[in-house]
């Protein structure tokens, strides 16, 4: 029985679901509802072990907007994204067993070839690939993004931020050191930042060290520091957004949005009820999924890659 024939079976998502269908003038295809299906099934895990433990979570980015515009996925969105205050992220990250598999929580010290600034938790039974980083040996399932909330001060922001960038570009040179068909960016990324010697779990080491700098500081701010992708001036909050949370409708299940979504998402989207200009919609992370098949066994096929 394939990951999506298990959730099928299970019915907490109704028939409809699974058909493909039009959206806000976006086709979604069955095997991207197929997609969506393992992640909100990962949602539940994740929120489950976070509830038994009393953790604090939050959807964030676009899994927030999805909740509060549409009640679910963005039509042309393929990927959920939680975060956790730092303490709980902590407390979240010693719990690996907690999950069973299929499910995997994923950070260096789980899957030691994982180059990645943030944890994710994982579907075994499923694959996701996202080049250049598909040559990497590490777990490539279907996947949720994990983010801490670290304290910062409007002082110390940037210049950290700036040495985060530097540290996550060292990995990132890493791990796209061995895809075949590089492109002028890859090749520019190594040749500024590659470095033999590297060890994965150091560069990690150093990440946290520094997302955790002001852990001890009473700061009015909040930011998801190892996340670099957005510009700076959207990722940093007043910590009162997360003050609390609140059940939202999302597809057939309920997630926990921050109680200060509306703020956070303004500085986020700006006007984030408005939807994009039709020719703007579109998956931009480019991950190529396979809900049906373990990646041990795509990885065997494909590229004769084979796990222990």
């Amino acid at each position: 029985m394939t990951e999506t024939e298990r959730i099928y079976k299970a019915g907490w998502l109704p028939k409809k679901f699974w058909e493909e269908s039009l959206e806000c003038g976006y086709r979604i295809t069955s095997n991207m509802k197929k997609v969506w299906a393992v992640q909100l099934d990962l949602y539940k895990e994740f929120s489950r072990v976070c509830e038994e433990n009393n953790l604090s979570y939050f959807t964030d980015g676009g899994s927030t907007l999805g909740a509060i515009r549409h009640e679910g996925f963005i039509p042309w969105d393929d990927d959920f994204d939680v975060c956790l205050p730092r303490k709980s992220y902590e407390q979240l990250k010693k719990l690996s067993k907690a999950f069973i598999s299929p499910y995997f929580l994923q950070n260096v010290y789980t899957d030691s070839e994982y180059g990645y600034s943030f944890m994710r938790l994982l579907n075994e039974n499923t694959t996701a690939i996202l080049e250049p980083f598909n040559y990497c040996k590490f777990k490539h399932g279907i996947f949720i993004d994990i983010f801490p909330l670290d304290k910062v001060t409007l002082e110390d922001y940037l210049p950290r931020r700036k040495k985060m960038y530097d540290l996550i570009m060292k990995n990132s040179a890493y791990m796209r050191y061995d895809f075949p068909n590089k492109t002028e960016r890859d090749n520019a990324i190594i040749e500024q930042y590659y470095d033999s010697t590297i060890i994965l779990a150091d560069i990690f080491d150093e990440i946290e060290k520094l997302a955790t700098q002001d852990e001890n500081i009473d700061t009015e701010y909040l930011s998801l520091l190892v996340s670099t992708q957005y510009d700076a001036s959207k990722k940093i909050w007043n910590k009162k957004i997360f003050d609390d949370y609140i059940e939202k409708k999302f597809e057939s299940i309920t997630v926990r949005v921050p109680i200060g979504y509306d703020e956070q998402l303004h500085i986020y989207f700006g006007n984030y009820m408005e939807y994009p200009p039709l020719e703007q919609r579109g998956r931009w992370h480019n991950i190529q999924f396979y809900p049906d098949i373990p990646y041990k066994e795509f990885y065997d096929k494909k590229y004769n890659i084979k796990y222990d």
